[in-house]
């Protein structure tokens, strides 16, 4: 065919100057070649439909649900122990793993390193997260004890007021809801955060600590607050309600996290994550002493321990990522720029870090 459109176009000149005529014959079948490779390309090219949206590219199917867990995080330890979340995805074809975590920090860096795509901890650690640029979303809010969260001394330690802590050798997890309880406690009393010996250490590092004496106060969370008022001889300095009072549940609740990518693709997945979640706060709030015995195997606590754990446990509501929810974080995250403890100030509220569906899931 093309050959016949390259002799059609030779023949108008056939009979003119050789030179010019070899000229003609390479500007024909130049000519011809460019018409064939346009036609081509309009065959590659996509119709132009008024239905796009079969054109975008779906997501990749979902057959793992990566879950991070810590101790403190009580729903999501309920669902793992009970399997629910596994009973619901398995006719989707989909499975689930679990990791565990010592506190929001390291939770929140396996998420960004892909070991995990949903987890729970603090609202603090997201904040040192967020300064660090790492990628993750608050997908919902989770309220709880106000009582669990406390800052211990021994029984014998001449510390009697937040006053004393002046000075004195005070643990935490880096990045906890500790992190921020100690700097806002510190300030109730007109002292700064320099004005004490901070030493981030996690539970399991702290707890032997503690028991030596090389600490002077430890801030901790339950269940290793009950753990540790049980068994030993510890004093109450003050807890999350003490330095917050009737705020304590908005300023310093804990969240559930997820990966951006699992937020974008998989939302139906991450609704009946949360489903499940809430479903494990009416049950453990309305049968704590059953809640209870499940906690303390998996925890590997007394039974004695996890009822008081669990009798402090709150509302345990799971909550959409509210304006009102994120203004407590914000005060934190503003306090901590503040203090230099993050590099950066950062708006909480941003909307690449937060979830915020058009309804109740």
């Amino acid at each position: 065919m093309l050959r016949q459109m390259i002799n059609k176009i030779l023949g108008v000149f056939k009979g003119r100057e050789l030179f010019k005529y070899q000229k003609i014959k390479v500007f024909a079948v130049l000519f011809v070649l460019g018409i064939g490779l346009s036609l081509a390309i309009a065959s590659c090219a996509p119709s132009n439909s008024a239905d796009t949206s079969a054109q975008k590219p779906q997501a990749p199917k979902l057959t793992v649900l990566k879950m991070g867990h810590q101790k403190g995080m009580a729903l999501l330890n309920i669902i793992k122990a009970q399997g629910s979340l596994e009973k619901r995805l398995q006719p989707l074809g989909i499975s689930v793993t679990w990791n565990e975590f010592s506190s929001t920090a390291p939770l929140l860096d396996g998420m960004g390193a892909g070991a995990i795509v949903f987890g729970g901890g603090g609202g603090t650690g997201s904040v040192f997260a967020q300064a660090g640029d790492k990628p993750f979303v608050r997908v919902a809010a989770g309220t709880g004890s106000t009582r669990g969260s406390a800052i211990l001394v021994q029984e014998n330690s001449p510390i009697k007021t937040l006053t004393d802590l002046k000075g004195k050798k005070v643990a935490f997890a880096k990045g906890s809801g500790q992190h921020y309880i100690i700097v806002r406690a510190l300030e109730k009393v007109g002292l700064k955060f320099t004005d004490i010996q901070p030493l981030y250490l996690t539970p399991a590092e702290a707890l032997p600590a503690f028991e030596r004496g090389d600490i002077d106060a430890w801030l901790i969370w339950d269940p290793y607050t009950a753990e540790a008022e049980r068994k030993l001889r510890t004093r109450l300095l003050a807890d999350n309600s003490t330095v917050f009072g009737d705020k304590a549940a908005l300023e310093s609740p804990s969240f559930y996290y997820a990966a951006p990518d699992f937020v974008r693709e998989h939302q139906d997945i991450l609704k009946i994550i949360l489903q499940e979640l809430e479903k494990a706060g009416t049950w453990s709030r309305e049968n704590y002493k059953d809640s209870a015995k499940l906690l303390s195997k998996v925890y590997k606590i007394d039974l004695k321990t996890m009822e008081t754990v669990e009798e402090r446990g709150g509302q345990r509501e799971v909550l959409p990522v509210t304006n009102e929810v994120l203004s407590g974080l914000q005060r934190m995250a503003d306090t901590f720029y503040d203090l230099k403890i993050i590099p950066k100030k950062i708006d909480i509220k941003d909307k690449n870090y937060n979830w915020i569906p058009d309804q109740k899931w």
